[in-house]
């Protein structure tokens, strides 16, 4: 990650006009802590203590990120582990717990008090690095060393939230569960999110990065047969959260990427998940990009890329490996129940090899959801007709869920009646956007999010920072330059002065605890 040659003020200046241009989208109204008091953080404690703001957590603040941020980290400075949190744990211990091949736990009286331990260490790592986000808050990273590691940022019961400018690795969970029974094979079930957004209103998470970071799933041993999976999901919008913007990001190497939605049976979410994804990199993330129950989502001019062969992140479907629909595949886009998703002008690119090769598929899986649209996106450069796509897993997983239910007595929900419809919702009934073309859509795999990308222009220039917009260059090239370090000068004065379910419910299960 690149940022040398940007001058400290001159970034802080265009991100204020930027931020003033404010987001696009269901989050359009967001402001953050716009006019507040301002912070510059170099501590998890002091990150907290601005997120407090003097006892005033719900007046306007913006918190500038100027060092790596670790939530793991205590109030004096010690780095907590596993051990620490729960003494007497031990996770090479909890594996020998298991038979050879991880398929049944030994019911010894030793490795239940192991388990036990590791049960009550698990909420002792969600107080350490859960923070809570307040209300009218703006969180800004100022360079590449703005980073936040070990952590999940909850934006929980809050409003008006802005996230911008920052590197997020998704927390490790210390204290993992290996499930046997989970899939065909066995599953590693994680906590903690990187971010939620959870009955949360007006949230815009714009020019970030976000990844696995340094601990990524192929970093982790081999274990019963699988890598050790410690994370959970990159960005949550769950439990009546709405209006959200996520815009110009970039998610890579991560499994569960983003739940919209996270649970069939919480029928409260109808009539709020409004999201809109645009300008954003998908680069090996496998699933969940996104994943959506009941909301209306708009998914446009995203850069999506994967892989059959990574070693970490292989991204394998129903139609070139599994060939099987009672399985959990891998996809791009996920319709769950009373979805209503439109896709515009995104590029899809999915590379395989002779042994795995690509297919369509990858591109929308149905967990009973019926309603998409696509208008103008391509597969690897070509153009498809991604409805039919949509209508065709729809349709077979009817008829498997059907089956399912058959075999075991059960009653069959309510979306196995339903007739798939390319009638999505019209989001220019709601706000106004302009679509870029593919060519440019291509482009942002260099672009996004702008703070990776070093200019050639030296730092004097405006030009020397990318813009997250289309029409940023032009804004950024009419800024004269001694009027922004006046600005910022006069607003560091003021610092100054006054110096955060039916459908394959086992898949979500994990989810729903930890939001």
């Amino acid at each position: 990650m690149k940022f040398s040659k940007l001058n400290f003020g001159l970034l802080l200046a265009v991100a204020a006009v930027n931020a003033a241009k404010g987001p696009i989208g269901w989050g359009k109204n967001t402001t953050g802590g716009e006019g507040g008091v301002e912070y510059h953080v170099n501590s998890y404690k002091e990150l907290k203590d601005a997120l407090d703001n003097k006892g005033k957590p719900n007046e306007p603040k913006i918190i500038y990120i100027e060092s790596p941020i670790n939530g793991a980290e205590d109030d004096e400075g010690h780095i907590l582990t596993a051990e620490e949190l729960s003494p007497g744990f031990s996770f090479q211990k909890y594996l020998d717990c298991f038979t050879e091949d991880g398929s049944k736990w030994l019911d010894t009286d030793e490795c239940n008090k192991i388990d036990q331990l590791r049960l009550e260490g698990a909420p002792k790592q969600a107080a350490q690095i859960m923070v809570r986000i307040t209300p009218n808050t703006t969180i800004i990273g100022t360079g590449e060393d703005s980073r936040l590691e070990e952590m999940s940022i909850q934006i929980k019961e809050s409003e008006n939230v802005i996230i911008k400018n920052l590197s997020v690795e998704a927390p490790n969970d210390l204290f993992p569960e290996w499930d046997p029974t989970d899939g065909i094979h066995g599953s590693w079930n994680s906590e903690y999110d990187a971010i939620v957004v959870s009955n949360s209103t007006n949230v815009w998470v714009d020019n970030c990065y976000l990844s696995d970071g340094k601990k990524g799933v192929d970093t982790t041993p081999i274990t019963f047969n699988k890598y050790i999976e410690l994370h959970d999901g990159l960005l949550d919008i769950v439990n009546g959260a709405d209006f959200v913007t996520v815009s110009n990001n970039r998610f890579e190497n991560h499994q569960k990427t983003s739940l919209i939605g996270n649970s069939d049976s919480k029928t409260t979410d109808r009539g709020h998940l409004r999201v809109t994804i645009h300008n954003n990199v998908f680069v090996n993330c496998d699933e969940r990009l996104p994943r959506v129950r009941f909301g209306k989502v708009h998914v446009f001019n995203n850069f999506f890329y994967s892989e059959t062969f990574n070693p970490g992140y292989p991204a394998l479907t129903v139609d070139n490996y599994f060939h099987d629909d009672t399985v959990f595949p891998q996809y791009m886009i996920g319709l769950g129940v009373e979805s209503d998703v439109l896709s515009e002008k995104n590029s899809f690119n999915y590379a395989g090899n002779d042994e795995i090769p690509d297919a369509s598929d990858i591109v929308v899986y149905s967990y009973g959801g019926y309603t998409f649209h696509d208008n103008g996106s391509e597969y690897n450069g070509k153009n498809l007709d991604f409805d039919a796509l949509a209508e065709k897993s729809f349709k077979l997983k009817v008829k498997t869920k059907m089956a399912q239910n058959a075999a075991a007595g059960k009653k069959n929900p309510t979306w196995t009646n339903a007739t798939f419809t390319s009638e999505t919702f019209e989001p220019r009934e709601f706000y106004d956007y302009e679509l870029i073309d593919i060519d440019e859509v291509n482009d942002l795999i260099n672009k996004v999010p702008s703070w990776m990308f070093e200019e050639e222009e030296p730092a004097t220039e405006t030009s020397a920072v990318a813009g997250t917009e289309e029409d940023e260059e032009d804004a950024n090239a009419n800024i004269d330059e001694e009027e922004i370090e006046a600005e910022v000068e006069d607003q560091e004065d003021s610092a100054d002065e006054e110096v955060d379910a039916e459908v394959e419910n086992e898949e979500d299960s994990a989810d729903e605890s930890s939001d």
